[in-house]
């Protein structure tokens, strides 16, 4: 482990300028061709010949060592946010991953198991890792780790199953002043829907969310819009309550359209999971974190941390998705406050911190197979 430790401090200055390059051209979901030409590029020069656009999705990338044995995946995402940036610390994501499979690969001489990094796009908007997973990136793996950035170190932090709904109202445009009575206003449709779902927060769990903007409310003033558009977003940490949850809001859209006159086209994404912790693998992560001087600790009742598609990824595989700070105290993410702190120095310690405790997590698993049968273990266990 010290070997591992080591090597990631060797290539200190070139990670970080690696993770300040990313943040330096914030690229959305599937859009990451900057990130992942930094990051493979990178691994190519250190002699790893990572795969291009692998489960159909063009920044996407994967590279393996090792031989025999088990078979651990690092994951690192380096997609960013409209508006913002990397306000959620993703720059620092992807090259803590690389930094630690270099480091692994740099030791596995002599040891059994194989080590696998997976770059994986558009965790933000678009689920990239249920693609993968379907495109069979993640096959044959035995666990999965990963970090990721906040204002506290948290090793079960509380990922809100997720869904995405886009509706759409179809009215007909007339002169607003003129002839309004001609009209259908698809914009006064999608408010009842609206305001209906406003009203249906007081009717559901304190552990639930609905929420989402307004993506078209019309053309004009003076025209009564024939089109009126959201993204909505329904959240549970129940995976059967946002089956139902999902049925109520569409329900509010619905009666909507019918009051208004006019026709609703909606449309679901794929499901984010729940991310479910495995306990074996988190505690060694908690040991390591402990040797290279951080504290990790459990979730309090009052946080959760929005939701990410590495919940299905955990639903298939034994995986980890621990916070490790990067602020002093409380910074929201999601904000330019923290984008700030992204790229912050200390930010860029805890990321190699990251690495160092990764490499050293995934060593765990390649060198004792008790952990890794009791990891099978607990990930059996909870989905039964």
């Amino acid at each position: 482990k010290k070997r591992v430790a080591d090597r990631v401090d060797a290539r200190a200055a070139a990670l970080d300028r690696l993770a300040l390059a990313i943040h330096a051209h914030p690229e959305l979901a599937f859009e990451e061709h900057f990130a992942a030409d930094a990051l493979v590029g990178y691994l190519r020069e250190e002699g790893a010949d990572a795969r291009r656009a692998v489960g159909g999705l063009a920044t996407a990338f994967a590279v393996e060592a090792g031989t025999g044995g088990a078979t651990v995946a690092i994951l690192g995402e380096y997609d960013a946010l409209p508006g913002i940036g990397h306000g959620c610390g993703h720059n620092l994501m992807g090259t803590a991953a690389v930094g630690a499979f270099l480091a692994l690969r740099d030791v596995l001489d002599g040891l059994k198991g194989r080590v696998r990094l997976i770059g994986c796009p558009a965790e933000e908007r678009g689920n990239g890792k249920v693609h993968l997973l379907s495109g069979g990136v993640f096959e044959g793996v035995d666990a999965a780790l990963m970090y990721h950035p906040g204002d506290r170190d948290e090793i079960d932090p509380l990922m809100l199953a997720m869904v995405n709904l886009d509706v759409e109202l179809l009215g007909r445009a007339a002169h607003a002043a003129a002839e309004p009575h001609e009209g259908v206003n698809a914009l006064d449709g999608l408010l009842l829907g609206w305001n209906a779902m406003s009203a249906l927060r007081l009717l559901v769990r304190s552990d639930s969310r609905m929420h989402g903007i307004i993506t078209d409310g019309g053309k004009a003033a003076n025209i009564i819009p024939d089109r009126a558009a959201a993204r909505l977003m329904v959240r549970s940490p129940d995976n059967a309550y946002l089956a139902d949850l999902r049925r109520r809001v569409l329900a509010c859209f619905e009666g909507a359209a019918l009051a208004s006159g006019c026709e609703l086209k909606g449309e679901w994404s794929e499901v984010c999971e729940v991310v479910n912790t495995n306990r074996p693998l988190a505690e060694a992560f908690a040991a390591n974190a402990k040797t290279l001087g951080r504290t990790m600790h459990p979730r309090r009742p009052s946080d959760t941390h929005g939701s990410t598609d590495m919940g299905n990824v955990s639903t298939v595989v034994p995986g980890i998705h621990p916070f490790l700070a990067i602020t002093e105290g409380p910074v929201p993410g999601h904000s330019i406050a923290f984008t700030d702190a992204a790229k912050a120095p200390r930010a860029l310690d805890t990321m190699r911190l990251a690495a160092k405790a990764l490499a050293m997590t995934a060593l765990d698993v390649l060198a004792d197979g008790s952990l890794v049968k009791r990891a099978k273990e607990a990930h059996n266990g909870r989905k039964s």
